[in-house]
């Protein structure tokens, strides 16, 4: 028997025994799933690249919200600010409707963690109040995502903003134990701040942080 080669087999295949015989070496194979390596691209493997394009239509779609709205901006002109081909949308996002929500997931995630880490312990409402109000004047585009361009009507996202709502009552109203009483007080935290944002961000920091926190002061 002729020796067989080993070395021509693909990596998804997996030699689990050798039988040595008087004319040859055979080969015995079973192939199992999973088990080539991961190939590499630049160095990186596919699943880095995967999510890298995704994170970067998300960067370029939250910028294009904030400057044209949500409705104007097609997935072609996302992709173009991305630097990526309109295939690669696809690869992440089923729909511009996905995009949107994943934006302002994300950009709920990013206000409550940096809102939280911004929290003095010496005066916890009045800290998470100016770094709320500092945060919006200082990334506009965010801003615009989450307080003027997305539908909150929209079932998943309205499910995404309550839940970001809790969090952020959480850390600007504890003092505020009524349920309705705090939804109140974030009302009127987010209308201040919706016509804040809309109106250039005319007023201070500091001034419209102080006049927000007479109305969560009200529902006490």
């Amino acid at each position: 028997m002729k020796a067989a080669s080993c070395r021509s087999w693909p990596d998804s295949y997996l030699i689990i025994y050798i039988i040595k015989l008087s004319d040859g070496v055979a080969c015995v194979k079973r192939r199992v799933m999973g088990t080539a390596k991961t190939r590499l691209y630049g160095g990186q493997s596919q699943e880095a690249r995967v999510a890298e394009r995704r994170e970067k239509l998300m960067q370029a779609a939250a910028k294009l919200y904030g400057q044209a709205g949500t409705t104007g901006v097609s997935v072609t002109a996302i992709c173009a600010e991305a630097g990526l081909t309109p295939r690669y949308f696809y690869e992440s996002f089923a729909s511009r409707e996905e995009l949107l929500l994943a934006v302002f997931a994300e950009v709920c995630e990013h206000l409550v963690a940096d809102v939280t880490a911004a929290i003095d312990a010496r005066a916890p409402a009045d800290s998470a109040l100016t770094a709320f109000f500092a945060l919006l004047a200082e990334h506009p585009d965010l801003a615009r995502v989450f307080l003027v361009e997305t539908d909150h009507h929209d079932p998943e996202m309205l499910k995404v903003g309550r839940a970001m709502l809790a969090r952020l009552a959480a850390l600007i109203a504890p003092e505020v134990t009524l349920p309705l009483a705090r939804v109140g007080a974030m009302g009127a935290v987010l209308r201040i701040a919706r016509f804040w944002i809309e109106g250039d961000y005319a007023e201070p920091v500091a001034e419209v942080s102080a006049l927000a926190r007479r109305f969560v002061d009200a529902a006490r």
